[in-house]
Order: C-alpha cells, then sequence, then structure tokens
C-alpha cells in the first residue's frame, strides 16, 4: 500500500525529537568539503571543543531558545551555523531560515559553503529536492526536503522576513545588518519574530564578530545572555584560566615592532608561563562558565586565542597586533580596530568622536610645484549650491597617500550654461608636475544632490565616457562607500552612483588623525585657498555615536563633501590602492611617461580599459 508524501512528511515534523545531538551528528557524518575547507574530511568536534556545548544548547533537547556567540574570525562559528542547518534537514525536520548581511553574501555562502558540503554528503544531498537541474542541490536561495525548508535571505530585503514561520533561525554576522530595513524595523528583531509560532520549540542561533561600542548588534545580544567564557585547566597548576589579550607576554623589537621568540602566556594564577602547544590539552578540559548567570539566553565569547593548532599561532596574532600598534603611534587606529573586533572579539571604543583643526593649517607645505613627486593620479570631487559649484582636485600616490592640488569655487547659478561650461573649463585644465610634464584629472565625481539635480544630470550624461560620474549621498548610514551599479531611475536617465558618505568620512576623518607622511596621511598646499576656513570645513562634522553617523557641528563643510566625491570619483575609475602601489602615472599628457605608461597607452587603444 503507498503511503501519501503529504501525510509522510506531517508526520516526519510532528515526531518526538531523538536524543541524537548536533555535536554528535557532525562528529558521526558531517564532511567538510575539499577546496571550501582547509582540512577537508570527517568534521570533529575535537579539534574546538569549546564548540560542542553552542551545539548542544542549538539542539532539539535543550530547552535554550536563543543562542548567541560574539566572536572572532576563524574559530568555527560558520559551521556551527552548518552543522545545525543539515541537522534540522536530517534529524529534525524543520523550517529554517538562514539571514546573512547582503545578497552578495548569502550567494556567496550558499555556492561556496553549504551546497559543496551538501554534496559531500550525498545520502543527505538526496533528501533535498532537485533544482533548475537534476543535478542541482535545490535552489541557490531554498532547499526544500522532507518536513521542511531551508530558506537563505539578506538583511537589506523586507521581503525576506514576510509570511514566513521558521521553528529555526540563524542570523549570521549581524553586526553587518542594516539598522532599519525600509522603515519596517530592524532586521535582527524581524528575524527573530519568525520564530514566535513555535514558542518553547523555537531556536535562534546569533553571531558575529563585533564592531563599534553602542553600535554593534552583537554585543548587546551577548549582554543580554548568560555571558559565558571559556575556562580551562592551567597545565602548572590546574587552576581555571580563561586567555585574554593582557595575559600574553612576548619581547619585541622596538624600533621594527618583530616578535623576538615565541609568544607565551602567563598564568594569573601561579605566573607560569604556558606555550602555545599546551593549549589542545587545556581545551580539551575546559568548560563554559557564565559570568552572568541565571539568563534566559546562552551567551558565549570565542576570541581568536582559541584557535586550534594548524589555524591561526599566537604568534601571528600579535604580529599584526604589532603592526596595527605601529600606525597607531602615526595617527592611524583602522588596523587596531580591526584586530580589536577580530581578534580578540570586542568591541572597539572610539576615544575622540570629533577631529582636532587647531594644528591641520601648521601641516601645509610648499610642493614646488602643482603636482609634487609621488602623485600617481588626480581626481576631483565638485559640490553643488544653489549658486556655485565648489572643487576639490586630489593627488593619490601609494598606499593611498593623498596631496590636496587644488580647490575652486566657481560662482553662478549651475542651472546657467555658463556657470557649467566654466565647471566643464576648470575641470578639463592640466597642472604642471615635478618633472616637468602636465597631468590632467583622471576621475570626476559631481554631486547631483540638492536644488540642481537636472542641471547637473545635463552636465554629467554626455561626459560619462569621460570618467564624470553623477553622484548621489545614500540615504542609508549603512551603505558601503561605492556602490558600482548605477541606477538611471531619475529624471536626467544618467548613470547615477550611489555613495556612502558616511563610511566615506570615516576613512577621511581617520586619515586626518594620520601625523606621518606614509600610508593615507593627507598633504596640503601652501596656497592661500586653503586657509582656516578650508579647514574648519574639511572638520565640520562629529560622530553621533548612538546613530552611528556624522552629524554637522557648523553650516559650512562644502570641503569634507568634495573630498568624499573626488576619492569616490576614483573608485569608481578602477583605481584603487593594488593599482596604486605599482607605480602607474594616470593622466600624463605631455612632457616625461615612464615606460609603463606608453606600454599601457598600447593596450587601450586596442580598446581594453
Amino acid at each position: 500500500m503507498s503511503r501519501n508524501p503529504v501525510f509522510s512528511s506531517f508526520a516526519l515534523g510532528l515526531a518526538p525529537d531523538p536524543y541524537l545531538t548536533i555535536d554528535d551528528w557532525a562528529d558521526k557524518f558531517r564532511q567538510l568539503p575539499k577546496g571550501a575547507s582547509a582540512e577537508a574530511g570527517q568534521y570533529s568536534c575535537d579539534r574546538m571543543p569549546y564548540v560542542r556545548e553552542i551545539m548542544q544548547e542549538l539542539s532539539p533537547q535543550s530547552p535554550t531558545q536563543q543562542v548567541k556567540v560574539i566572536k572572532a574570525t576563524q574559530v568555527g562559528c560558520t559551521e556551527i551555523a552548518n552543522n545545525m542547518a543539515m541537522y534540522y534537514m536530517d534529524i529534525v525536520p524543520a523550517s529554517q531560515l538562514m539571514i546573512l548581511p547582503t545578497e552578495g553574501l548569502a550567494k556567496d555562502h550558499s555556492n561556496r559553503k553549504l551546497t559543496p558540503s551538501l554534496r559531500a554528503m550525498p545520502e543527505l544531498a538526496k533528501k533535498i529536492n532537485s533544482g533548475k537541474s537534476k543535478d542541482d542541490i535545490g535552489g541557490m536561495f531554498e532547499k526544500v526536503y522532507p518536513g521542511g525548508m531551508l530558506k537563505i535571505a539578506w538583511a537589506g530585503s523586507p521581503s525576506n522576513f514576510r509570511s514566513l514561520s521558521c521553528r529555526v533561525v540563524i542570523l549570521d554576522d549581524v553586526d553587518g545588518f542594516k539598522g532599519d530595513i525600509d522603515g519596517e524595523g530592524d532586521p535582527l528583531d524581524l528575524g527573530k519574530k519568525r520564530t514566535d509560532s513555535f514558542g518553547i520549540l523555537r531556536k535562534i542561533y546569533i553571531n558575529s564578530t563585533p564592531t563599534e561600542e553602542g553600535n554593534s548588534n552583537i554585543e548587546a545580544e551577548f549582554e543580554a545572555s548568560d555571558q559565558r567564557h571559556y575556562y580551562m585547566p592551567c597545565p602548572h597548576c590546574e587552576a581555571m584560566i580563561t586567555f585574554e589579550k593582557d595575559g600574553f607576554v612576548f619581547d619585541y623589537d622596538k624600533k621594527t615592532y618583530e616578535i623576538i621568540g615565541d609568544v607565551q602566556y602567563s598564568c594569573p594564577e601561579c605566573g607560569s608561563l604556558i606555550d602555545e602547544f599546551h593549549k589542545s590539552k587545556m581545551m580539551a578540559k575546559g568548560k563554559w562558565i557564565p559570568h552572568n548567570e541565571g539568563h534566559i539566553h546562552r551567551g558565549y565569547r570565542i576570541p581568536s586565542y582559541y584557535s586550534p593548532l594548524g589555524f591561526l599561532t599566537w604568534n601571528e596574532i600579535f604580529r599584526e597586533f604589532l603592526e596595527a600598534k605601529s600606525l597607531m603611534n602615526k595617527g592611524d587606529v583602522r588596523k587596531m580596530k580591526t584586530w580589536v573586533n577580530t581578534r580578540d572579539a570586542k568591541v572597539w571604543e572610539e576615544e575622540a568622536t570629533t577631529v582636532n583643526v587647531d594644528n591641520l593649517p601648521e601641516r601645509k607645505e610648499d610642493y614646488g610645484c602643482e603636482v609634487p613627486e609621488g602623485v600617481l593620479v588626480l581626481s576631483a570631487g565638485v559640490d553643488t549650491q544653489d549658486d556655485r559649484f565648489e572643487v576639490e582636485v586630489v593627488g593619490y600616490g601609494k598606499d593611498m597617500e593623498t596631496w590636496s592640488i587644488d580647490y575652486n569655487i566657481i560662482q553662478g547659478d549651475p542651472n546657467n550654461p555658463e556657470t557649467r561650461d566654466a565647471l566643464a573649463a576648470y575641470l578639463s585644465r592640466t597642472f604642471k608636475c615635478y618633472d616637468g610634464s602636465t597631468m590632467k584629472i583622471y576621475a570626476k565625481g559631481v554631486d547631483t544632490g540638492g536644488h540642481r539635480s537636472k542641471a547637473v544630470y545635463a552636465f554629467c550624461k554626455p561626459r560619462f565616457v569621460q570618467r564624470v560620474f553623477a553622484l548621489k549621498g545614500a540615504n542609508s548610514a549603512d551603505a558601503p562607500f561605492i556602490n558600482k551599479r548605477a541606477g538611471k531611475n531619475n529624471k536626467g536617465k544618467v548613470n547615477l552612483f550611489m555613495v556612502g558618505v558616511n563610511a566615506g568620512k570615516d576613512e577621511i576623518y581617520a586619515n586626518l588623525e594620520i601625523t606621518e607622511p606614509g600610508p593615507n596621511y593627507m598633504h596640503f598646499p601652501n596656497k592661500d585657498i586653503y586657509s582656516d576656513e578650508y579647514f574648519k570645513q574639511l572638520t565640520a562634522e562629529k560622530r553621533d555615536k548612538k546613530k552611528g553617523i556624522w552629524v554637522k557641528k557648523r553650516h559650512r563643510n562644502e570641503a569634507i563633501d568634495c573630498r568624499n566625491y573626488a576619492n569616490a570619483a576614483l573608485a569608481l575609475a578602477g583605481i584603487d590602492d593594488h593599482i596604486l602601489n605599482r607605480g602607474k602615472r594616470f593622466g600624463v599628457v605631455a612632457g616625461v611617461q615612464s615606460a609603463s605608461t606608453t606600454k599601457r597607452r598600447r593596450v587601450i587603444s586596442r580598446g581594453r580599459r
């Protein structure tokens, strides 16, 4: 007698949960695929013993409904998510939703991680309905199996959260989620609510590396948990200890910042030095201890010091730390911020929310020419006002070191053709270089916001082939600096590029803090136009920690906008630090040219850019 597949699937969903937990299932069945994993083959929790309890709490046998992990990179949390998803396909079939920050990351996770894992496990893959072809293991964003379906989605689309009820929700890398999606609310909260109808049976897994204090989703989630830390016995005194940054000891060259010898850990109880090779045995005997005991949600913190042997070493971790420290001593905190987030698994605490303008005019210098040595390409940013254009021309060199070249104010209403003609003439001019050659402006970014959009569209549209880009500030505070996909849904039908002005200002203000010439340093010429007013405009904004955005502290801020647009235009022209570090000059139209420049021009003549 044949069985109705609808009733069979329904029965699977109602069946009692088995004894097998996610960690046991992974140890028995999970295969890590070649190419997508550093260690292909049979998965083993023993490589990272700290993951076992996390997976047990995500299993249906545990009453825990929410598990939250604040983590470093390369500590196994992505595979926890994959193990969880596949377990609820194979052992306890359930409806599932996996949310990643962006559509691109969702595609990447499906194509490069989850689907190859399923292909390495043919018995599980057979349970999943085929996709467009019989060889496909489900669709890219949907895996349908008896008793349930896994939907893979992204945080920026409200439709991903509508009309969907799931027992299992995986929220991955939540510090990359937008704060609000099209006015419909926080995607993190919207994702959690998809489990409401399952009550005590729900399972929610949230993980991320942290970002900035006060703006970190995972920081807030971890605080709303029992805040567990992984304790292990010291190999010398057997006291239960954790690995924390301040406990590591090492010698290093104070001039070169190179580590001398091996990094060790000092036991806070007996003072003995622990070599890294002890780590595996220590972790095997470790246990999670809550620092906020009694909270209903489980929270775990995993810094990179627990990364298993063969992955990231203590020497590598603290070599990165010393590199970041060297740059921070010069005023550049970005690498240290990344290190704190991705290695120490802690939020970055901003010490200052404003940039000090007082010493910037003192940094003005005599170039001896319009374009000094070191400049490889010029880009211009144009800020549009009702009665004028303001333009800054910026030179860029290796490691994104920059030189302000010129600042020009073109008076007149942009609606008037004469004003636009004057802008076109200025953007077409050349500048004298240190070696006698001349250089033209390679990329130009023009602000289309405000009341003169139609006029700017008319200016930019016929000049797109000359790398004149129509720009508009993105509404979202979380928008990436550049979206290279142009939109034409505007009155001028022009290629319009959205600029994440907030992200751009993060970069500019971080660069202004650097005090020594070199990577990312900003030079200014000894010209009258670079007056105190210019520097006040350049530093006209402060960071609102609660909102995570830059806001005006004075009315005039054209200089910071011009710099932002110049940086955006260069990026849209395809010039980044990797290209600049090759040393090739762009836009040289007369005088000395390098052999590499001549060769490149021959390639361009064949239509390749």
